[in-house]
């Protein structure tokens, strides 16, 4: 499980082996946790957009780094 970002209260990790759609996990640091689709930017999990604005914005700009790592990762 690589941890891709850090933000202060959350961190954007990527299962190795994981189910498509491409995605990552967003994990905040009380312990929940969230999936965002990569294309989309749709969230599933019990966490609101607006906790994690900052990891949304940082998942949308690096698309493209993200759909290199799926591949990578989740062959």
């Amino acid at each position: 499980m690589p941890t891709l970002q850090r933000f202060d209260n959350a961190r954007v990790v990527m299962y190795l082996d994981d189910h498509p759609p491409p995605h990552v996990h967003v994990r905040l640091r009380d312990g929940r946790e969230c999936t965002v689709e990569i294309d989309s930017l749709e969230v599933n999990g019990r966490i609101v957009q607006r906790e994690i604005r900052e990891a949304l914005a940082w998942v949308e700009a690096n698309r493209v780094f993200l759909h290199d790592e799926w591949r990578r990762c989740c062959p």
